[in-house]
């Protein structure tokens, strides 16, 4: 199987990372360090696609604060 790359854009809210991926809709889930974000993004991609996360890689783009 192909290995698609997903954009991640997350946020610092409080004390977690909020995550989201703008082209797939309704993907969204947190994590508590940065360095968790690209691990949590691809479960909840390969949740939503049903594929093995192998397929799945991403690109994380933390927004600077105040944006």
């Amino acid at each position: 199987m192909e290995v698609t790359t997903y954009l991640v854009v997350c946020r610092r809210v409080g004390d977690w990372w909020a995550i989201s991926v703008p082209e797939l809709n309704g993907v969204h889930t947190q994590a508590r360090r940065l360095d968790q974000v690209a691990a949590a993004a691809r479960e909840a991609i390969a949740l939503l696609l049903d594929v093995n996360q192998t397929v799945v890689d991403v690109d994380v783009f933390p927004e600077p604060p105040g944006v």
